[in-house]
């Protein structure tokens, strides 16, 4: 449990990163408050833009883990979510958001971060599955066509995060 406090903690520190303020204190860059628009499964992070390993310790900080699109079922629930939980904050994703699949790891195979798992579905807006070349290891969802793109992940995105399931079936 100490472990866990201490991952936790590491994660926070990583995530919170600090400005000095006129008077020399330290001050947070971005406010936080609470998750805008959640379901239970779903929660969508648009209090602030954040890099995608920022979005990662903020949705464990809550006991969320990015959104796994794992297939055809899983993208019809989180279009369904962020089309009628979500609809309020739509005007705000006309930009990618940020889940959890990444190819950090190997360039030649996507995973989801949040399980481990390679890519079995795949909604590739086309042409942005494979950017050799170039510096796009973490996958933004359009929440308005519901496709995906590489991005860099530096770029400042909103996030979809889900519950974390501790006990994923693996299969």
């Amino acid at each position: 449990m100490r472990s866990l406090s201490l991952i936790c903690l590491l994660f926070g520190l990583a995530w919170a990163q600090t400005t000095p303020s006129p008077d020399g204190n330290s001050t947070s860059d971005i406010q936080f408050s609470p998750f805008v628009v959640t379901d239970g499964k779903y929660a969508l992070g648009t209090f602030a833009k954040v890099n995608w390993y920022q979005a990662q310790a903020t949705c464990a900080s809550y006991g969320y883990t990015l959104v796994s699109i794992t297939t055809e079922s899983d993208q019809r629930a989180l279009r369904n979510f962020l089309y009628t939980r979500g609809s309020s904050q739509l005007q705000l994703l006309n930009e990618p958001v940020w889940t959890s699949g990444t190819d950090l790891a190997n360039s030649d195979n996507w995973i989801w971060f949040s399980n481990g798992r390679t890519f079995t579905y795949r909604n590739f807006q086309p042409g942005f599955d494979y950017y050799p070349s170039e510096n796009r290891h973490c996958l933004g969802l359009y929440a308005i066509t519901s496709t995906w793109v590489n991005e860099e992940c530096s770029e400042q995105r909103y996030f979809v995060c889900e519950k974390r399931c501790l006990f994923d079936d693996v299969n």
